[in-house]
């Protein structure tokens, strides 16, 4: 018998693995009140049978909420196409649909009744609270008929001390597997294109008790034997307190662990000591938003330092590590001050760089303010920064994750406009498609799918062209193939 039963999904990169850490998240939170849960994965290699089964099994008369959590779903495809099918599973259990999730308000759907948004632990505790008849006074907008909650400001987690995930046999997790673990919640820095939810916190209010994640870490080693990680955390470096409480907690286990995440490269700069506490504390994948390397467009999305002693920062882990730290960079084409032509010197640059292994090019996205309950500074003044913007477009693309869908707003400055940032940032990476290695997140990406990341460098350069493609593919589906018939068939 389950109060709520959770359906979550993985990316669909057909060579990499990423498990996303929400529903997890929220059955932990709820079942340390009491309340029983039912997490299923892989939700996006789930036939509509499967899905059936799934709520014979799961699904009863105590079951007060069924969740959809879309973080990494394609939730036009998924769901709103498939609106019939969803809408008779509604009436024939009974039972009320909740979707929460990254892409929560990204498709309106009919047969839902709650919309969840931004980190959902204790909101998810008001809303079972209130489907069970415990307490009347959820804190919710009405949108054409549906109750919206807003996480982040009617139900802020307060207090981030203890956000454990508290990983279960039935999730099917092996050694090899990096797990995805919250390490602070929210950002110090406000930079101008992120419209992450929890920006411009106050230093030091956001970080995880070390006793807590110290926990964590030792139960997933002793139940599971796992000492690769992703940490979630908008910026992992953004203060030297946050770094050596890290570096305390990961040097004091009896085992050694890897991880990867976001840096910010220019903190790299400000406190050049991080780079001894990453290395030592097991950074293996490190994610740097350089977004430009153009000095006026740094200025204007409020990005810091140079770009040169930014990139001499990057060499420098990348000499002090032994090259054992895998750096990739993310690159913006859109942004304010950038023509295409100091972007293309910019491209020429990164791949004349030996101490980068991997990079990305994307799009400026304006998101559009109906389908996003979130937005960054340009989101909310585009004009300020030079951009005028056009009418709303669905997007919908085929990425390295598989195919993803959000709503954003067509847009203009005087150098770009949002049809051709899309294209140049599209024909730059089909022309560095060669030139790229196995770095930052697909470091834990590749090796949960049982690849030897060291081998592969001493191999093949690391190159990501030189995969075992077809290993990689046949073990993913190995992997969810398995859990489907255990969990569901």
């Amino acid at each position: 018998m389950y109060h709520a039963v959770i359906f979550t999904g993985i990316d669909l990169g057909e060579t990499t693995y990423f498990r996303s850490i929400g529903a997890y998240r929220i059955r932990t939170e709820l079942e340390q009140q009491g309340y029983s849960v039912k997490v299923i994965d892989y939700f996006q290699s789930l036939t509509e049978e499967d899905i059936e089964l799934a709520f014979e099994k799961y699904v009863s008369k105590e079951t007060l909420w069924v969740g959809f959590s879309t973080t990494f779903f394609n939730t036009s495809e998924l769901l709103q196409d498939n609106t019939k099918f969803y809408t008779n599973l509604r009436n024939r259990f009974n039972v009320p649909f909740v979707i929460g999730g990254a892409k929560g308000m990204v498709e309106f759907l009919d047969f839902a009744d709650i919309f969840v948004t931004g980190y959902a632990d204790d909101a998810t505790v008001a809303i079972t609270n209130y489907l069970a008849g415990k307490d009347t006074n959820l804190i919710f907008k009405d949108y054409k008929g549906k109750k919206i909650v807003d996480s982040n400001h009617s139900y802020d987690k307060k207090d981030i001390n203890n956000i454990p995930v508290i990983w279960k046999p039935e999730d099917g997790i092996t050694a090899q597997q990096s797990l995805p673990m919250e390490i602070a919640r929210g950002c110090i820095f406000n930079c101008a294109f992120c419209n992450f939810p929890l920006n411009n916190k106050s230093k030091f209010d956001y970080i995880r008790a070390k006793e807590d994640m110290y926990a964590e870490f030792m139960r997933n080693y002793e139940q599971f034997g796992t000492t690769n990680y992703w940490f979630m955390d908008d910026t992992y470096n953004d203060s030297m307190v946050k770094l050596e409480l890290m570096h305390e907690v990961i040097t004091s286990l009896p085992f050694k662990i890897k991880f990867d995440t976001y840096i910010k490269p220019e903190l790299l700069v400000r406190w050049p000591d991080q780079i001894d506490l990453l290395i030592e504390s097991g950074l293996r994948g490190a994610s740097f938003g350089v977004e430009s390397y153009n000095k006026e467009t740094r200025q204007a999305i409020q990005k810091g330092a140079d770009i040169d002693k930014v990139l001499d920062a990057i060499a420098s882990m990348k000499q002090k590590s032994q090259e054992q730290v895998k750096v990739q960079i993310n690159l913006i084409v859109g942004l304010p001050h950038q023509s295409e032509e100091n972007i293309r010197a910019s491209r020429e640059r990164v791949v004349a760089d030996p101490n980068i292994d991997l990079w990305y090019w994307y799009p400026l996205l304006i998101h559009s303010k109906e389908h996003h309950e979130y937005h960054s500074p340009i989101d909310r003044n585009p004009e300020k920064f030079g951009y005028k913007v056009h009418h709303q477009q669905r997007l919908l693309k085929t990425t390295l994750a598989g195919k993803t869908n959000a709503w954003m707003t067509v847009w203009k400055n005087d150098h770009m406009n949002a049809i051709k940032a899309g294209k140049i940032a599209e024909d730059l990476r089909n022309m560095d498609n060669e030139y790229q290695k196995v770095a930052g997140w697909s470091c834990g990406g590749v090796t949960s799918l049982g690849l030897d990341l060291d081998k592969h460098y001493a191999d093949h350069n690391g190159m990501r062209n030189m995969l075992p493609a077809q290993m990689l593919k046949d073990n993913k589906k190995k992997i969810i193939d398995s859990y489907i018939q255990t969990v569901i068939r």
